[in-house]
Formats: structure tokens, sequence, C-alpha cells
């Protein structure tokens, strides 16, 4: 290729890059059309004007900033344990229920425990009677029960 094919090939490059300038990117005033930005939306302020506030303001959040999500300490209460009442001299001693409590869901009618007696597992509700101990709650961890006004906490997975 000689030098004036070279200088051809430039100045037809640079006509080219100036032609596609002047046709996407300069008015016909000379103003740059594609550096100016946007204008913001309208419709979007004339909103959070009449809605006021998202949010209200953090110190209405203090219980995250106090109690954080993720720490360690931060987990709910133990549930209450009921003791059986103290037993007076003379009485014979109380025998905790000999059923197992597999499981237990809680729900707003009480909930279900699942518990097995005698090699046999079955479904349980609050106001039961199973092997003559009434069940009168049942909680996530286990279930509380009565009979003769004995009163036991069963946990999940252990007799007491």
């Amino acid at each position: 290729m000689n030098p004036r094919s070279i200088i051809l090939i430039a100045i037809a490059a640079v006509l080219t890059v100036l032609v596609i300038l002047r046709y996407t990117v300069w008015e016909s005033d000379g103003q740059s059309a594609v550096i100016q930005p946007a204008p913001p939306p309208e419709a979007n302020i004339a909103i959070r004007e009449e809605s006021g506030a998202f949010l209200p303001p953090f110190p209405a959040f203090s219980a995250i900033s106090d109690r954080p999500v993720f720490r360690p300490d931060r987990r709910p209460e133990p549930d209450a344990v009921i003791e059986g009442p103290v037993q007076p001299a003379g009485e014979a001693p109380q025998t905790a229920p000999e059923f197992v409590v597999i499981g237990t869901v809680t729900g707003p009618d009480g909930g279900v425990a699942t518990i097995r007696s005698r090699n046999e597992t079955r479904r349980a509700y609050v106001g039961d009677t199973v092997e003559g101990w009434h069940i009168d709650t049942i909680t996530g961890s286990g279930i509380e029960v009565s009979q003769n006004g004995n009163r036991f906490r069963l946990s999940i997975g252990e007799p007491e």
C-alpha cells in the first residue's frame, strides 16, 4: 500500500466519524444533546410530599439497636417450669406418667402432641386423657398433665 492510499483512508475515517457525530450527538445549533442530564421526575416528588415520611424516625426503632438480631444472647425467655406440689409426709409418692412426648405443635386452639404409650404412637389434644392423665397445656417444648391434683410437666423426648 502506498502512502497516498493510507492518507485517503485516514481522511475517509475522520469524515465518517464527523458525520456520525453530527447526526447522533450534536444538534443543528451546535449544542450537545447527550451530555445534558435528564430532568427529575415530578410525579415521584408530588407523591412523597403528599404521603409524608415513609418511615418513623430512627429513635423509634430502639429495640433493634438495644437487642441486635444476630447476637447470641438474644434468645426468648425460657418456658416456666411447673413443679408438682410438695408432698406431705405420709402420702404415697407421686408417680410420673409412663408415656413419652415425641413432639408438639402449638396453635391457637391449644395444639397437638405426639405421644408414645405402650409402644403405640398417637396424637393427643388439650383436654384429652392418656393413661388416666389429663392434658392441660401443650407448649413448644412439652406438655403439662394432671391427675388427682398432681401436676407434671413432660418435656419432649424424655419421661419425667
